[in-house]
């Protein structure tokens, strides 16, 4: 069957930063979006101040509308609407307005938004929220650093849907029909993996070695022993989260109840037995159902 349904791979994989390989069939890795390098840049100065970043935000509508929205929500619980994009700043503080920054930067590398690309923001998002979640349970990785890791991890899946949409949907049915793991398949079609373009574009923005990392090998964690510990939880974290997805549905054709996530290398690593990851997941599945469409509703 493999034969017939998947085509003879084009090169060996490349490692991540073999950017000539990948860009020689993608073309051009995409860029950060402006608005977010202009934050990102603010945010390291110390003498920062939250009416330079509204002016840097205020050029892009979407992150603009998003971050009112946020600020805005019960989560903060304000009797008084905030109505100014300084003022939601400050409400927010400097390490959620990151995270929103870059949430609406993934959702803008769109260049359509069928399907296809709403199944893969909702697996991003998904993973993202039960990362965020997990971390914070444990205290071993910075619940927002890991928030932004599990939103990246498949930023490689976007990138080659843009490139070539019906092709990658030919891979994600190809890996549902055959019995085929995704990577093969991607390697097949495209001569390279997700997880390679994730890590190339996110090396390319300039981002976090920890989050390069997690976009490498969430799958696997096939880190470095030398890698710190800190990253080392992270990206067991953000494996975890993904299989939450898995678990719930979320992102994906069908659920897949009967998924044991004790044995998912994230909970082997961080030694984590079945009650807090059900726990964890009930939680998930609650905060997902009932902000649904707060979080999914596209930033356009």
């Amino acid at each position: 069957m493999r034969g017939r349904l998947i085509p003879k791979p084009l090169t060996t994989a490349p490692m991540f930063n073999d950017y000539q390989t990948i860009v020689k069939h993608l073309g051009d890795l995409p860029p950060m979006p402006a608005v977010a390098i202009k934050v990102l840049e603010l945010l390291r100065n110390p003498y920062c101040s939250a009416k330079l970043l509204a002016k840097a935000i205020s050029h892009d509508a979407a992150v603009s509308g998003r971050i009112l929205r946020i600020a805005n929500s019960p989560i903060y619980g304000r009797q008084k609407r905030v109505t100014t994009l300084e003022g939601a700043i400050v409400v927010l503080g400097e390490n959620i307005l990151r995270t929103l920054v870059l949430e609406t930067s993934l959702r803008g590398i769109n260049k359509s938004f069928g399907r296809l690309e709403r199944m893969l923001w909702e697996d991003s998002i998904g993973c993202a929220i039960g990362a965020r979640i997990l971390a914070r349970h444990l205290g071993q990785a910075d619940p927002e650093e890991t928030f932004i890791a599990g939103l990246f991890r498949h930023i490689g899946k976007v990138v080659m849907s843009n490139h070539d949409k019906d092709t990658y949907q030919r891979v994600m049915e190809t890996a549902r029909t055959a019995n085929e793991g995704l990577i093969d398949v991607e390697r097949a079609f495209f001569a390279f993996s997700h997880e390679l373009v994730g890590a190339a574009v996110l090396d390319n923005w300039n981002l976090a070695p920890a989050l390069v990392q997690s976009a490498l090998h969430h799958h696997d964690l096939q880190l470095d022993p030398q890698c710190d510990a800190q990253v080392w939880h992270q990206v067991a974290i953000v494996n975890i989260a993904g299989q939450f997805c898995r678990r719930l549905g979320i992102g994906q054709e069908t659920p897949q109840p009967e998924l044991n996530l004790t044995l998912t290398p994230g909970a082997i690593h961080l030694k984590l037995g079945s009650e807090p990851l059900e726990k964890t997941l009930g939680e998930l599945e609650a905060l997902f159902e009932k902000e649904r469409d707060f979080f999914l509703v596209p930033a356009r």
